[in-house]
């Protein structure tokens, strides 16, 4: 009996132990799949012992053997008050001085990059009023922030930037004679293919590029379902509820199934959103209105000046058999996914989706909704939403908060050993630069001595090589009728007036940062006053990468710009391109000629391309200023302070270079050199006419040219060659003609 038992004793072990193998083979089969971070960063900011926050143990960032922290004159400052928000909050490092953490990264590839900033009040300083300013080697995270202005006790900002070196820097920049600080870092590596470089911007144009920008988590939700922290996430995300971003509290009822009956499909893993975001939803309620094909939907606040990106995630856990759940998604007023029938997508029921979308605000207002509504044509009558994350777009000058780029802010002294490099880059370039520069100089100026010396030389003025640099100083000539030379100012020759740097500096206070209105690709925007109260923009260009009308760049974007146009652009934006690269989906060279085209037609009549608020026939300044440069009455709607003070001759020039330009066809478009060909002509043209007496106003009469006396010809006689109507217009053609040789040898361009 004894050996029975122990025969029974034994074989109850070998069983156990049979089922504790077969645990651990599931254990490390599950644990297999699980993202492990190859950069995991947690640091606690000024401890000086491990903190234990939502489940992850944070490092004193002294402690901390692959960063390093450059900076001087720092403060570390701890609390044992249990009323911060959270243990991360009870200690931090002040900076009086610009101060860099940086990290190894053994992995390039998309990192989190989360900050904690609580502003304790034993620090010794006003921190609640602190600028907070914080940048990576390239990226604006964080400008200018301060609790003062929040009505937060706490800040937690969270990132993804793609890290494309062996390193991390992050910079913490002190402003206005105060300080900096930070309680808590973490920069974690995340799956490269959680964020996809190609998504679909709204309405439906393909977008490109996403894996270059940086992003902000905005807003983060688990429809339907709890709090969701660091702990219940596998990339350490927070799902907060919904519930005070919905419309209208009724529209939605919350829905859920056990999280086991989630089945993740190929592509889609807990990384995407844990089982616990797949297995809640949000679904139609009653909000008690008669119309039944209402829509949930949720608002959110936006910075207008953004793109954003939404990813939207979906399972259905509320049908009971295949194809009977179809519905329409939108984002702001346009629909983003029509009749999404989950089932017949994914093949079955419970399983998870999620789909990307690039988007702006609602009609450039500071809100962006989502919303979800039943199919017209659907059986059942029904919309669910069961997560949505909402991340900012970083902008065109590589920030998440703002129009300065790391350049504005970061103190030159700082820069990382990369931009470094790009600085020895720039100066070698800048030094090539000067030589060629100095080149050009000896030529003009050798030209120049010749032209002096010649005595059949005559009084038109020189094309320069590059524009008309003589327009920014005194312009030297001889006199048609007494032959001496004299100095005419651009005062003097009616072209505008001419502004001194420190007239631009007086106007823009210094080019002080509160006047900033843009920023463009060669330099910053900032609204000035004049001395006598006129308002006035000024572009105060970037001496580094060359701005010349020649090369518009618009083009350059390539693909990427038209992705977004439609989609994103203000219709006063869109009147401003080539009405054919919208059908062919294609920008080219020529695109950029008709922008420019528009362009000058904004200039000469003092008016936005497009203004709605105008009768129908003016609205487009493009059609509305050809139809009267085709009547030859320009005059009729230029600026009223320009009428009576140009060249007849300069302004048909201007106005048939801005009509081939605005060709329909891209084919019978001038290049952006014969533009600017056209416009140094019709310069010349206004400057020449500024020169001599008011009855010598005309291209016919310009001194010093002597035109061929035109014979009477019958105007019913056409001629292959060099036609020739006879009329009093083409005799002033003829003339123009010989005044146009007379510039600069063609061959010279």
């Amino acid at each position: 009996m004894r050996h029975m038992e122990e025969r029974i004793t034994w074989a109850a072990w070998i069983s156990f132990l049979l089922y504790a193998l077969a645990a651990m083979a599931s254990y490390f089969h599950v644990c297999s799949a699980v993202f492990i971070p190859a950069d995991n960063y947690m640091l606690a900011c000024g401890s000086l012992q491990n903190v234990s926050f939502q489940g992850q143990v944070y490092v004193p960032d002294s402690q901390q053997s692959s960063i390093s922290l450059r900076t001087s004159g720092d403060g570390v400052i701890s609390t044992s008050n249990a009323d911060v928000p959270s243990p991360i909050y009870k200690s931090l490092r002040i900076f009086s001085e610009p101060a860099s953490y940086e990290f190894d990264i053994r992995q390039p590839g998309r990192h989190w990059i989360r900050l904690y900033f609580y502003p304790l009040s034993n620090s010794g300083h006003d921190l609640i009023s602190a600028p907070l300013t914080v940048v990576t080697d390239d990226m604006v995270l964080i400008n200018n922030f301060t609790f003062k202005n929040s009505n937060h006790s706490d800040l937690f900002k969270e990132y993804s930037l793609n890290v494309t070196s062996d390193s991390l820097a992050l910079t913490f920049i002190p402003s206005n004679n105060s300080v900096s600080f930070v309680n808590g870092i973490e920069v974690v590596s995340v799956p490269d293919e959680l964020i996809s470089d190609q998504v679909l911007a709204i309405p439906n144009a393909p977008f490109s590029g996403l894996s270059t920008l940086a992003l902000e988590t905005k807003y983060r939700l688990n429809m339907g379902g709890p709090l969701l922290t660091p702990q219940n996430d596998s990339l350490g995300r927070t799902w907060e509820t919904d519930g005070k971003y919905l419309h209208v509290n009724s529209s939605a009822v919350k829905v859920s199934v056990d999280p086991s009956a989630v089945n993740y499909p190929a592509g889609v893993t807990a990384e995407t959103a844990p089982r616990l975001v797949y297995s809640t939803a949000d679904a139609m309620g009653d909000p008690n209105v008669t119309d039944l094909s209402f829509n949930i939907t949720w608002v959110f606040s936006v910075d207008p000046s953004f793109l954003y990106l939404v990813r939207l995630h979906f399972c259905d856990i509320v049908s009971k058999s295949l194809n009977t759940l179809v519905f329409n998604v939108y984002i702001n007023s346009d629909i983003a996914i029509a009749s999404l029938d989950l089932s017949s997508l994914k093949g079955d029921l419970s399983v998870p989706y999620y789909k990307d979308f690039v988007s702006n605000s609602s009609n450039a207002s500071s809100t962006l909704t989502v919303s979800v509504g039943p199919d017209s044509m659907a059986d059942y009558s029904n919309a669910i939403l069961n997560g949505l994350e909402i991340m900012k777009m970083s902008n065109q000058v590589g920030s998440l908060d703002g129009l300065n780029s790391v350049g504005d802010l970061r103190p030159q002294s700082r820069y990382s050993s990369k931009s470094r490099i790009w600085i020895i880059l720039g100066v070698v370039l800048g030094i090539l630069v000067a030589v060629a520069l100095a080149a050009v100089c000896y030529y003009c100026c050798f030209v120049v001595r010749r032209s002096k010396t010649n005595p059949h030389s005559h009084p038109w003025l020189p094309l320069p090589l590059y524009g008309n640099s003589h327009t920014i100083s005194k312009v030297s000539t001889t006199s048609h009728r007494s032959g001496t030379a004299s100095c005419i100012s651009l005062a003097s020759t009616n072209l505008g007036r001419a502004f001194t740097f420190q007239e631009i500096i007086d106007a823009t206070n210094k080019f002080d940062e509160s006047f900033l209105l843009g920023v463009g690709g060669f330099g910053k925007v900032y609204k000035g006053t004049l001395e006598d109260g006129t308002k006035v923009a000024v572009k105060r260009g970037n001496p580094s990468f060359i701005a010349k009308v020649a090369d518009f760049g618009l083009s350059k974007t390539g693909p990427a710009l038209i992705k977004l146009m439609s989609a994103l652009l203000s219709k006063e934006a869109l009147a401003t391109f080539d009405p054919g690269v919208l059908r062919r989906q294609q920008l080219t060279d020529k695109s950029d000629v008709y922008s420019f085209g528009v362009v000058l037609m904004e200039v000469l009549c003092a008016r936005p391309a497009l203004n709605p608020v105008l009768p129908r026939e003016q609205v487009n300044i493009a059609e509305w200023g050809m139809s009267w440069q085709k009547k030859g009455m320009l005059e009729q709607i230029m600026d009223p302070s320009l009428v009576g003070k140009i060249n007849p001759a300069s302004l048909r020039k201007y106005g048939e270079t801005a009509e081939k330009c605005l060709a329909e066809q891209g084919v019978d478009r001038p290049t952006m050199g014969d533009v600017l060909w056209n416009l140094e002509y019709a310069l010349q043209l206004e400057e020449t006419s500024a020169l001599v007496d008011p009855d010598e106003n005309s291209t016919n009469n310009i001194p010093g040219i002597q035109l061929t006396q035109l014979e009477p010809f019958d105007n019913s006689v056409s001629m292959v060659e060099g036609i020739n109507s006879g009329t009093d217009e083409d005799a002033e053609d003829a003339a123009t003609s010989a005044v146009f040789s007379q510039l600069v040898n063609p061959r010279g361009r």
